[in-house]
């Protein structure tokens, strides 16, 4: 316990230092009359960019808008295009494909920082809300500080118990091992940190470095840039922006898992970090909560005192968070899970990061949206590629798709209802994963890495066969014309689903599932029926994943 107790301690003296030197801007700040160019990637957030936009337009200091529309399949486009017209200070970056070896978000920020004319550039998310003084706040920030780049983490709003136990998490790691002072004191990189919700730096400082290009295939930009900064000398500071930003990054408790574990490695980077803070917080921040009860049990008194007072060092650590960051104080006494959950997620990031399954909204690094399908015959002879969208226009071309079916020990099949952003289709319930090998990939290969970018799933697959079938969707007058090859599986486990492709999932029985498409077959995609009517004949003559007799 003599171990816990300094960690613990050690970690409560970091934080309650940091805390009193991470100050807010001044409020009456001069408005000068350097233009900020404010940068928003959006990609499918038909949700977000409205209420963002408004947010930001109320600035009262002098701003121009840059949104950089990285190929949206939502309603992200029509909505952009209303308010350019509405407001003359948004501006549209024009698009182009994602070059390979970017990340999309990266892609993104760069184009809109190269394009900006501000003599600062503001990258924000389009989920961050504003009130009318952040610009010129953090801009007076970065001249008294002196500083090229500031940045600041927006009060995180949670509106599920999923969310306080993951998302406050932030502070907790950002308090504990940063040392405020010597991040002011030098210009090590390893001495940093921002947050990629919202980061103000000096456009000439920013190109210098070579914009986004010089971490072009990061998922975090939180880490890299102020480490790119510092590498060329430049100052960055960390400013509290709690009054006058905030946002809702997820929702829910499956999307906050999801959302830490794309880049929660590339933030530590390197696994034997990783080892050693799961050491640090099992020892430091969880054992104590499970050794106290059992030494006073056992009449030991020293060790029991040890870990109460290691307890009531993590409760004052996370209580201080709580009331500085607006989290509710009872959070402090679920101090342990948090920390487990955030353990948890570390290493399923490495796993995801192992397996180069890491994705941004939906999307995988150098994957444009404008992906080529494979063109073929009915008997699958390769005739060509052509782009996706293309590929469903004006009749539809036939072209090289699969189909993926899960099942468990039970024989139920694992279903996916599509996310309402996807390009047609959106809002249907559907087979477990399907989609398009790309050019030079087999069926196989496809889909194994298409149900993990989806469901978060990596499991041996088996061929069954394969169909040719077509579907017309009214709405965005698509139509899909594939020559599908059905493969199924065995998974006896919970998925990860990624909330930009799937919103939901379930096991169901074949009985019942053929009951279902016989009264609601509006509520699946209309590939499913002769999908499942094509893949539950090749399935019943093979002997597969039929259900496990009872014992």
């Amino acid at each position: 316990m003599v171990f816990a107790l300094l960690i613990a301690c050690g970690a409560l003296a970091m934080t309650a230092w940091n805390l009193r030197v991470y100050r807010a801007p001044r409020s009456d700040g001069a408005v000068d009359g350097e233009l900020v160019s404010v940068c928003i990637p959006a990609r499918n957030e038909e949700h977000n960019i409205e209420a963002c936009l408004r947010s930001v337009l109320r600035s009262v200091h002098p701003i121009e808008v840059l949104v950089y529309d990285d190929e949206s399949t939502d309603a992200t486009p029509v909505i952009l295009a209303r308010l350019i017209q509405e407001d003359t200070r948004i501006r549209q970056v024009p698009t182009v494909p994602l070059p390979e070896g970017w990340s999309g978000k990266q892609h993104a920020c760069d184009r809109m920082g190269r394009a900006a004319a501000g003599k600062w550039v503001l990258f924000i998310d389009a989920d961050v809300r504003f009130e009318p003084d952040a610009v010129a706040c953090a801009v007076d920030f970065a001249r008294v500080s002196g500083c090229s780049l500031v940045s600041t983490f927006p009060r995180q709003i949670c509106g599920t118990f999923g969310e306080l136990l993951q998302v406050p998490m932030i502070f907790f790691i950002l308090f504990s091992y940063l040392p405020f002072g010597r991040m002011r004191r030098t210009t090590q990189p390893s001495a940093s940190a921002a947050c990629g919700q919202f980061i103000l730096a000096d456009r000439e400082a920013y190109l210098n470095i070579g914009g986004h290009a010089a971490f072009k295939d990061s998922m975090h930009d939180g880490v890299r840039m102020p480490r790119a900064f510092r590498k060329k000398g430049y100052r960055t500071d960390l400013f509290d922006g709690t009054r006058l930003v905030s946002v809702r990054m997820y929702q829910g408790f499956a999307q906050s898992w999801r959302g830490f574990a794309k880049n929660a490695y590339e933030g530590l980077g390197s696994v034997s970090l990783l080892v050693f803070l799961t050491v640090m917080h099992a020892v430091g921040h969880a054992s104590a909560w499970v050794v106290m009860p059992i030494a006073f049990a056992a009449g030991d008194p020293l060790a029991g005192t040890l870990g109460l007072v290691s307890m009531g060092a993590n409760v004052t650590q996370r209580a201080a968070l709580c009331k500085r960051f607006e989290h509710p104080l009872w959070l402090a006494l679920l101090h342990p899970v948090s920390v487990l959950l955030m353990t948890a997620v570390q290493w399923d990031s490495l796993r995801i990061h192992l397996r180069r399954g890491r994705t941004w909204r939906g999307r995988s690094l150098g994957q444009s949206g404008s992906e080529r399908v494979v063109l073929v015959d009915e008997l699958d002879r390769e005739l060509g590629t052509a782009e996706k969208i293309q590929a469903h226009r004006n009749g539809g071309c036939l072209h090289r798709a699969f189909s993926v079916f899960l099942f468990d020990g039970q024989g139920r099949l694992l279903l996916q209802r599509r996310a309402a952003g996807k390009y047609h289709f959106g809002g249907l319930w559907t087979n477990t994963c399907c989609s398009h090998p790309r050019p030079g990939e087999l069926p196989m290969n496809a889909a194994r890495r298409r149900l993990g970018e989806e469901m978060g799933i990596d499991v041996e697959l088996h061929p069954a066969g394969t169909f040719v079938y077509e579907a017309h969707d009214p709405s965005s007058g698509l139509t899909e014309r594939e020559l599908d090859h059905v493969l199924v599986g065995r998974f006896d486990g919970s998925p990860s689903p990624n909330p930009d492709e799937v919103c939901d999932w379930r096991w169901i029985s074949f009985d019942d599932l053929d009951a279902e498409l016989r009264a609601v077959p509006d509520e699946f995609t209309p590939w499913f029926r002769p999908a499942w009517e094509k893949a539950r004949p090749m399935l019943d003559a093979a002997g597969l994943f039929s259900p496990v007799p009872a014992r």
